[in-house]
């Protein structure tokens, strides 16, 4: 696999990008079981939608989830100079800055949406980084580890009290934590809040945290712009309450920053996961 990751790592990302998006129209053709839970999920979410515009967000949302792919050889094997120039832009970088001036730790969290790793990399140049991960099957894993820690970073698996004593010395030493947020937990390491007005088996650990270290919250959006063009990240400020000592108020907070982050991209939104 290493080889053909580092061939198509030296192709444009324009091209990557269009190969994924022809096939996400392909797979919209096609049934199968991705396209209709990518529908399901939709119709659930936003229940005001046309077909015709339903049908469209879920087409897109399918080559989305392909580009992730397709564009993950150039993220971890594109030389350092290839992705400064593909990260255009960083807006609302003060609230990150102004989270780390408080001295406590920042967790920086970030949806299944648009490019969600172009953004960590790039910190990681500059900031001390611990990123959660799932471990993945074969080589991909190792692919996957070596490309996300090459500026300095550094990837825990998400594995219960392991990830959780890998990431307290972090926040106490004010350095960034970042994971993705908007999966499904274990049993027993969840609670049901609302995203998008349904209940959703959502983490408990950002809330555990939180009241552990008293780390500042920090959304991001990695933003795909069209034609292959790079990306623009989107750093916004947690909602009112994800600090609250009750973990049900906590988790909601939690939420609605997520489906904060979703509606400024909601056709880069990986809509084929099962959350509900």
């Amino acid at each position: 696999m290493r080889p053909l990751f580092r061939l198509l790592s030296y192709l444009p990302l324009p091209l990557l990008h269009a190969v994924a998006a022809a096939l996400g129209w392909l797979l919209w053709w096609i049934p199968n079981r991705r396209r209709e839970v990518v529908l399901t999920n939709l119709r659930h979410c936003f229940p005001e939608l046309p077909k015709p515009a339903l049908h469209r967000r879920a087409r897109r949302s399918l080559g989305h989830e392909l580009k992730t792919l397709f564009e993950s050889p150039v993220i971890w094997m594109g030389s350092e100079r290839r992705l400064q120039r593909l990260m255009r832009e960083m807006r609302g970088l003060e609230h990150l800055d102004a989270a780390l001036a408080a001295g406590r730790g920042v967790l920086l969290l970030t949806p299944h949406l648009g490019s969600f790793e172009v953004p960590a990399l790039m910190l990681s140049r500059q900031h001390s980084m611990v990123g959660l991960y799932k471990p993945q099957p074969g080589s991909l894993n190792r692919l996957s580890i070596e490309g996300r820690t090459r500026f300095g970073a550094r990837m825990v698996p998400t594995e219960g009290s392991v990830t959780v004593r890998a990431l307290l010395p972090q926040l106490r030493d004010n350095g960034i934590a970042y994971f993705l947020p908007d999966q499904d937990p274990p049993a027993g390491r969840g609670v049901y809040a609302p995203l998008f007005g349904i209940p959703a088996h959502t983490p408990k650990l950002v809330a555990r945290l939180v009241q552990s270290t008293g780390a500042r919250v920090v959304f991001y959006v990695g933003e795909r712009l069209p034609w292959g063009r790079g990306y623009v990240t989107h750093f916004c400020p947690a909602p009112e309450g994800i600090d609250d000592r009750d973990v049900q108020r906590a988790t909601q907070a939690l939420n609605a920053g997520v489906e904060a982050c979703i509606r400024r991209c909601p056709d880069q939104y990986w809509w084929g996961y099962k959350r509900f």
